[in-house]
């Protein structure tokens, strides 16, 4: 599954593979161009591995709470859970952080920013 989040161009992979070697992996990355480029980015990140068979590609415009009210994060930590990986309440919480300031620093760069132009204002 890549979740991805095209207003600060982040991604978090969640792979459930697993071989002798590596297990399961839940990885935020940086956000690709197309479906092509995630799974040539997969060979890098996941070098162990097959290109995935399928993959579940998810654009998340939204607020990051609404992902955590939504229920979705907890499902993500859930699959996880399911496939042994170890602590992932632990680490889907260090990439929630990680994603709750680059949301935090996209909101504020819109209202103060140089990455943003005004395209309408009130006359006066």
């Amino acid at each position: 599954v890549s979740l991805f989040f095209p207003y600060f161009g982040k991604t978090v992979l969640i792979d459930i593979r697993s071989n002798e070697t590596d297990g399961p992996a839940l990885i935020l990355t940086e956000m690709v161009r197309n479906p092509r480029e995630r799974i040539r980015s997969m060979g890098q990140l996941r070098p162990g591995f097959n290109d995935p068979e399928k993959m579940v590609l998810i654009p998340w415009v939204r607020y990051l709470e609404t992902l955590i009210d939504s229920g979705i994060w907890s499902i993500v930590i859930k699959k996880l859970e399911e496939a042994s990986f170890i602590d992932p309440k632990a680490s889907a919480d260090e990439i929630l952080k990680k994603l709750q300031n680059l949301e935090h620093s996209e909101l504020a760069d819109a209202v103060n920013g140089p990455s943003y132009k005004t395209i309408w204002s009130k006359p006066g």
